[in-house]
């Protein structure tokens, strides 16, 4: 998020085209790619699903260090190369032509080594054979009642971790994973975690092979009772007997730093050295992906504006409580049953304060209770469900000068290495939010498009914004009404006559004149969420196509 006056929440009705004008061909219409990611520093074929047409259709990618190049003689299929320094962690990719663009794919950059899995595999002694881990294993589950079964060899005392990401991906399926040990009884389950995907744990009994089964439904959830199977079901499996991080230890950096992190999850015995990394805060988005060498795959860490603080014990009692600055993110874990973290904060009457304990959505084991008491110890006021998931957030303002003592706990009163969070202690400070649709736009040389953008206030907002749009491509430009109301601003895009075709990027940014700081409007992208989040959840550019001018239809002689 950005500076406190422009906080965005996305949140807005994603648009799909429902019809097309006459005469014209439709732009891909791509619902899958595969393999859906790849290893930093590779180059393999990718597959568009369903296939564009007319072949080549071009492909665009949100960092430089992705590249799609269609193979002529081959439909559908793209020569994908993977920079060795390209970001891990989850990118857009759109295909585009004359007539307009795809919804945009999710691209995973990973660390590990990748397979492509190898039919026939539905059975536990028809298995797939892995001869080696960590490794990503690229499918796809084509067909109804389709199982897919990997063998692989780990040692008493390995962690095996097998994480998916299909659901993640916007694949239409509720997977889930068995693990079974080398006579053939299951002895791991994982069904959901954060999101319908599963994530299998298991430390080994026994040296010997050991064989993961995957199989889902179909999502959203109809009649069928077999196990869902379709062209566009594809998932990525990483599979590690070695270093595998759950999360980092903080949870999250400041925006605009460089901050050492500590990797948290199974198999660091032997390789402790792997636990240490480095966050390069640079991005501006809600989160950055962080890497180590010898680790089976990347670990997400929340980027914010809020310097960090790190939890020390004992800190049970209002007399042991660490007082903090604010604003500010503190990084803590409810470590044992019966646990109580308690941090001061010193303010003033009138402070407004706004407050989350995040947890849940970091799959952290923690059902996070948040209190805020006096010098006494008297509870002023208390919430456990009001934020994201089953996570807190409270907006409380200061009855008088003092200090309070903000106390975080789990509802159950349990507690381990698992109840992990992150509280964030924020002021209450006017801001503003913005979404758009549709997520493309295609308009003929001569004529116009609309897109509306969507502006509300929050807090107490009462300032002047303007909508700016950024890349317009030459003889294209924008006609945008006063915005100081906010609510929905209808924004005309206006092609010249001499507009020639184009296939661009746009940025909508919502400004304060007079002052630097902007807000980039989002537009949420997916399937229905009732299954929880996807590995990205919003773009924050608007694709415009732009058509040349069609050429005027002859009459036929009489």
């Amino acid at each position: 998020m950005r500076q406190a006056r422009f906080v965005s929440t996305l949140a807005a009705v994603f648009c799909f085209f429902s019809a097309w004008p006459s005469g014209l061909a439709k732009p891909p219409a791509v619902t899958s790619i595969f393999p859906a990611g790849g290893q930093r520093g590779s180059s393999f074929e990718l597959t568009a699903a369903d296939a564009p047409d007319p072949w080549p259709s071009g492909a665009w990618t949100s960092h430089p260090g992705i590249r799609l190049e269609p193979l002529n003689d081959k439909k559908g299929v793209y020569k994908a190369s993977v920079a060795a320094d390209a970001p891990v962690g989850p990118h857009l990719v759109r295909f585009h032509n004359a007539d307009g663009a795809s919804q945009p794919r999710i691209f995973f950059v990973g660390l590990a080594g990748e397979t492509a899995e190898a039919e026939p595999n539905d059975k536990l002694d028809a298995a797939q054979l892995l001869e080696n881990t960590p490794v990503v294993v690229n499918g796809r589950l084509d067909k109804t009642g389709d199982v897919d079964a990997f063998s692989f060899r780990a040692k008493k005392g390995d962690w095996i971790v097998a994480q998916c990401h299909a659901y993640s991906l916007d694949s239409p399926v509720d997977a889930f994973l068995h693990l079974h040990d080398e006579n053939g009884s299951k002895v791991a389950f994982a069904p959901d975690t954060q999101n319908l995907d599963p994530l299998l744990t298991w430390q080994v009994r026994e040296t010997g092979m050991h064989t993961l089964t995957f199989a889902g439904l179909v999502f959203p959830f109809n009649a069928s009772a077999r196990f869902h199977g379709s062209p566009h079901t594809v998932y990525r499996m990483t599979i590690s007997t070695g270093p595998f991080a759950r999360n980092t230890y903080p949870l999250g950096v400041e925006r605009g730093t460089k901050t050492p992190v500590h990797l948290v999850g199974w198999g660091f015995e032997k390789q402790q050295a792997v636990q240490a990394a480095v966050v390069n805060a640079a991005s501006s988005g809600d989160a950055a992906w962080v890497g180590a060498n010898g680790l089976a795959a990347p670990v997400p860490v929340v980027l914010g504006r809020l310097p960090g603080h790190r939890e020390t014990e004992p800190n049970n009692s209002i007399d042991s409580a660490l007082t903090l600055a604010w604003p500010s993110a503190v990084h803590g874990r409810i470590g044992e049953a019966d646990d109580e973290d308690r941090f001061g904060v010193a303010v003033a009457k009138g402070d407004r304060l706004r407050l989350r304990l995040r947890a849940s959505e970091f799959n952290s084991a923690l059902d996070p209770v948040l209190c805020i008491e006096d010098a006494k110890g008297k509870q002023l006021a208390r919430d456990d469900d009001s934020g994201d998931r089953q996570d807190a957030k409270l907006d409380w303002t200061a009855p008088a000068d003092g200090t309070y003592h903000l106390a975080v706990s789990d509802l159950i009163r349990s507690g381990g290495n698992a109840h992990f969070y992150r509280l964030e202690i924020d002021r209450v400070t006017p801001s503003l939010n913005a979404t758009f649709t549709p997520d493309r736009l295609v308009v003929e040389a001569g004529n116009s498009a609309e897109a509306t953008v969507t502006i509300s206030f929050a807090d107490g907002y009462k300032g002047n914004p303007a909508v700016v749009v950024r890349g317009l491509p030459d003889g294209v430009s924008a006609q945008i009404p006063a915005t100081e109301k906010g609510g929905a601003v209808k924004i005309m895009l206006a092609a010249a006559e001499s507009a020639k075709p184009a296939n661009v990027p746009l940025t909508l940014l919502v400004v304060e004149p007079g002052t630097p700081a902007s807000l980039t409007a989002t537009t949420p992208i997916g399937m229905d969420r009732a299954g929880g989040g996807r590995l990205i959840n919003s773009v924050d550019h608007l694709w415009l196509t732009v058509r040349a001018k069609a050429e005027p239809t002859k009459k036929a002689k009489k």
